[in-house]
């Protein structure tokens, strides 16, 4: 990915947000790094599958707070949250969007966010970096990238469109609208981005053993 791509912005992201059933006796990620340690291995957690976005930010979780929790993978996001909603498993990093109904409903409660910054239509919920764990990012993340002997003055003029683009309202509304982040990252930055996750998340998934279906 890194020789044989030329990035050209990374355009918007989606975070996540930690939830667990209602019922479940913890209010915030400190109580629930607390519960984790008084019962080690019988947490659980749920994702979308081996190797999926949900499942890698519950093995940092466990990594960067130095908890046990047992992985249940479902096929799909569907699944994960429904059966937190069912409390069969006790929590996930659900995609924002589609789990905020239920947690305005309160058939979920949502005690974190996995971006750096707080999500403006929920201010209320804090991060999981201001949580007590600096740094910690578990987000989507959409960007562009052309083939990698594309000439940077065609890499940076497409850069400038997608900035162009990414300014217009409509765009900007409908992109806000379906819980979308707007970033516009320059090429250098994004290249960089990519080679920092390639060496972070590789770590990661090589420690916690993590392989695909």
């Amino acid at each position: 990915p890194v020789k044989d791509f030329a990035p050209v912005s990374r355009m918007t992201l989606i975070a996540a947000l930690l939830i667990v059933h209602p019922e479940f006796p913890v209010q915030s990620v400190s109580d629930l790094i607390r519960y984790a340690r008084a019962h080690p291995g019988k947490l659980s957690y749920a994702s979308s599958g081996n190797g999926s976005s949900q499942h890698l930010a519950g093995e940092l979780l466990k990594k960067v707070a130095g908890i046990d929790m047992t992985h249940v993978p479902y096929k799909g996001p569907t699944f994960s949250v429904q059966y937190v909603m069912a409390g069969r498993v006790e929590m996930t990093f659900g995609n924002i969007v589609n789990t905020l109904p239920q947690v305005r409903s309160g058939r979920l409660r949502a005690i974190a966010v996995s971006s750096l910054k707080r999500w403006p239509p929920i201010p209320d919920v804090p991060t999981v970096a201001e949580s007590g764990y600096p740094g910690f990012e578990a987000v989507a993340w959409f960007g562009l990238l052309a083939p990698g002997n594309t000439p940077n003055a065609i890499v940076q003029k497409l850069h400038q469109d997608i900035l162009k683009a990414l300014a217009a309202a409509d765009v900007r509304t409908r992109l806000t609208d379906a819980g979308l982040e707007i970033v516009g990252r320059a090429p250098a930055e994004f290249a960089a981005q990519i080679k920092d996750e390639i060496v972070k998340k590789g770590q990661l998934i090589k420690d916690a053993g993590v392989k695909p279906d």
